[in-house]
């Protein structure tokens, strides 16, 4: 892999907070995947939590920091 890869989860909080959901992005991180971390706000289900998508600025931050480091 030449690329950096990055991924941004976004899910009920529920299924953020799954064990499984957790050991999946350990598993990435641990390959060099960079988790862009999901935020808390009204998610689309209608409850207030985390697993919101990170905001559109930051995941842009994210890459264009990813990819000048690379």
């Amino acid at each position: 892999m030449k690329k950096p890869l990055l991924f941004a989860p976004a899910m009920n909080t529920r299924m953020l907070d799954h064990p499984i959901t957790g050991q999946q992005i350990q598993t990435l991180t641990s390959w060099g995947y960079t988790l862009i971390p999901p935020v808390e706000k009204l998610l689309a289900c209608g409850e207030r939590g985390s697993g919101a998508m990170a905001e559109v600025g930051s995941i842009v931050q994210t890459v264009l920091n990813a990819t000048h480091s690379s």
